[in-house]
This record gives structure tokens, C-alpha cells and sequence, in this order.
């Protein structure tokens, strides 16, 4: 039989595209796993919960909830000695990650009346100047 470990990052939606989004001049939209705010009916309440433990288990597999360095070194751990698929999940910061050092090439729209989305183009104009190609 055949196992999988399955480390699954929760960052309450889709957090590195909405970073993304962000970047672009958007105001971000859909990105984010949230209940709607009964004042405004905007997707800007509280995070959603879902439970990603239950469903793991509710699939056969064993379920890890790591909090801290030291309970994924364990959960790693007791995946690898394991049987069965693990699923070890991380509740990760919601809001933007680290930083990398490098440069991700997406065009931004070039035709916009939003000035957020003006001025992330001539970033963008600027930063595609700078790219380099390694062939």
C-alpha cells in the first residue's frame, strides 16, 4: 500500500493570490474564506472554520494539527512512522508571508480608472525593465 504525507497550509483562503491581487492595484475579491458582515453583506466578517482535521479523517486518513515547530518536528515524525496518509495541518498567518528575493512577472492591467491599479502598472513598466533572462 502506498501512503501520502500531506502538509496543508491554512491561510483561510487563497492568501498568496490575494497578495498577488493586492499588488496589481486590486482591492483583492474572493480570495479570502470569510462569512459575510451582517452590517454591510460584504465578505468581511469572521474567517470561516473549517474543520480540514474531520475532513482528512472523514477520508481515512490520520489528521495532525501542528501549532508550533516543535508539534510539526512530531507530527512529521509520527507521519513517517505511520501506515496510513497524514494530513498535518498549519494554521498559517491570514494576512501576507514573507517576502522572497525575486521578482514575479505578472502584467498588470495597462487600461484602468482605479489610480491603485495606475500605479502598480508603471511599478510593473519599471520592474519588467530590470528582468532577466537566464537561457
Amino acid at each position: 500500500d502506498k501512503k501520502l504525507i500531506i502538509v496543508l497550509l491554512d491561510n483561510h483562503g487563497f492568501g498568496s493570490i490575494n497578495g498577488l491581487s493586492k499588488s496589481c492595484g486590486s482591492l483583492g475579491f474572493g480570495n479570502r474564506f470569510r462569512y459575510r458582515d451582517p452590517k454591510t453583506g460584504k465578505l468581511t466578517g469572521e474567517f470561516l472554520e473549517i474543520d480540514y482535521l474531520k475532513n482528512a479523517k472523514s477520508l481515512g486518513a490520520h489528521g495532525v494539527e501542528a501549532k508550533t515547530r516543535d508539534q510539526f518536528k512530531n507530527a512529521l515524525s509520527e507521519a513517517k512512522d505511520s501506515t496510513r496518509t497524514t494530513v498535518i495541518v498549519v494554521e498559517l498567518e491570514p494576512s501576507r508571508g514573507p517576502s522572497y528575493d525575486s521578482w514575479w512577472d505578472v502584467p498588470v492591467a495597462d487600461v484602468s480608472e482605479m489610480p491603485t491599479v495606475q500605479k502598480a502598472r508603471e511599478n510593473y513598466e519599471q520592474n519588467v525593465k530590470k528582468e532577466r533572462y537566464h537561457l
